[in-house]
């Protein structure tokens, strides 16, 4: 297959125009000449060649790139479009940023992909393990060459597991693809299957992230109890992977021996802490660009040069469910409406926006329910938070914000210690 060819069926250009497809062989080239550059195996010099012989084809033939918001594109794609065209979704054929890199830097497992006797290929499937393997690689990237074809990448994944059974990254791209489609039967017969193979201690971990999801409280106990042992007994109980599932432990504990009504805050803050923190994934993958421009309205609006790391929260959760876009709605409820999330979490998603601000006194600690009781220190006002912050104590005073969500409220990582000198 030639370097065209494989880009032409990779990035389905059949039906697009001579020149359009053009443009975009010589986009990858460019890409991968600066790749080059990188690399230090060609001249800075031969990779802006490369770019002029791009931009005079363009300008040649009347085309441009189209890559954000503004024209009906999501973050993470490109068009190429005459430059008459419209920029009405309707009339882009937009092309995702992470195919591009795929044929840019991983051109050999891209040809694999579309291979039709994929066992019969050279690097089957050394290549595709290697890739789900590199720990130095996006996720979203190995997450968009399964994407691309989803019932193609099962039927890949699941080919190379029938061969190399204990693969643990392709089975990690395999649940995933399964959690992704709610398919959790399927799922957790994967993770069975897996466990049966191998001993290994990631496994065992995400295993019991997805019982603890399910609410399988004591089946997840024993998962994370299950990776901890691994942990340490290679050395790492106190690092890494050890600390985390620590931490899963206890939550999990705690989580199984409530009941009744604190049971059932504790769950609904557990799925509160999910659903945001997938809602954050889905607006930094869409919003990019709008990200960018938040971050300049932030600093002038709040008279700072940049974003410190301890501000960043904030600003998150200011994108998120206070400042409006152009139609008006915040990102956090565009999140909402396109995953048709029921009205009672619309609700409490637009609830965020209205966040209470100020000191508050820790009144009372319970960590076993991940409630909190405290009290603004000017108005007096008592709150009830759920957070897992088993550190706090009562009598302490935190500066923070609080966000409201149904019966309770909510910390999103923004309370902090107030010192005696503070």
């Amino acid at each position: 297959m030639t370097q065209k060819e494989l880009i032409r069926r990779f990035l389905n250009l059949e039906d697009e125009a001579e020149e359009i497809r053009e443009a975009w062989y010589l986009l990858i080239e460019t890409q991968r000449a600066f790749r080059d550059v990188e690399a230090r195996t060609i001249s800075r010099r031969e990779a802006d060649n490369v770019r002029r012989v791009f931009l005079r084809y363009m300008g040649k033939h009347g085309l441009k790139t189209l890559d954000d918001e503004a024209n009906s594109l999501k973050a993470h794609e490109v068009a190429i479009v005459k430059g008459s065209a419209e920029g009405g979704s309707e009339t882009l054929k937009p092309q995702n940023y992470y195919d591009l890199w795929l044929l840019t830097d991983f051109e050999e497992l891209c040809a694999l992909w579309l291979s039709e006797d994929l066992k019969e290929m050279n690097g089957f499937p050394d290549t595709i393990i290697a890739f789900l393997e590199a720990p130095y690689l996006d996720a979203h990237l190995k997450e968009r060459l399964i994407e691309r074809d989803k019932a193609r990448g099962e039927r890949i994944l699941k080919m190379i597991l029938e061969a190399r059974p204990a693969e643990v990254a392709v089975h990690t791209a395999l649940v995933k693809l399964y959690e992704r489609e709610d398919r959790h039967a399927e799922a957790e017969a994967e993770y069975k299957r897996m466990l049966s193979m191998t001993d290994n201690e990631l496994v065992w971990a995400n295993y019991g992230s997805f019982l603890e999801m399910r609410g399988s409280y004591d089946a997840a106990f024993e998962a994370f109890k299950k990776s901890f042992e691994i942990c340490e007994r290679i050395g790492e109980g106190e690092t890494g992977l050890g600390e985390m599932v620590k931490s899963c432990l206890s939550r999990v504990e705690r989580m199984k021996n409530l009941e009744g009504e604190e049971a059932t805050k504790a769950r609904a803050y557990m799925e509160a802490h999910w659903l945001i923190d997938e809602l954050q994934e889905f607006v930094q993958e869409r919003f990019e660009a709008e990200i960018r421009t938040a971050g300049e309205e932030y600093k002038k609006e709040f008279g700072i040069d940049t974003i410190s790391s301890e501000a960043l929260t904030d600003f998150s959760n200011w994108f998120l469910f206070i400042r409006k876009l152009d139609d008006g709605r915040t990102p956090g409820m565009v999140y909402a409406e396109e995953k048709m999330l029921s009205e009672a979490l619309k609700e409490k998603i637009q609830g965020l926006g209205k966040p209470v601000k100020g000191t508050f006194e820790l009144v009372k600690v319970d960590p076993a329910s991940f409630k909190l009781l405290v009290k603004d220190v000017k108005t007096e006002a008592e709150y009830e938070v759920r957070a897992d912050l088993p550190q706090l104590k009562e009598g302490l005073t935190c500066a923070g914000t609080l966000y409201p969500w149904g019966e309770f409220y909510l910390t999103r990582g923004t309370l902090s210690v107030q010192t005696g000198a503070e």
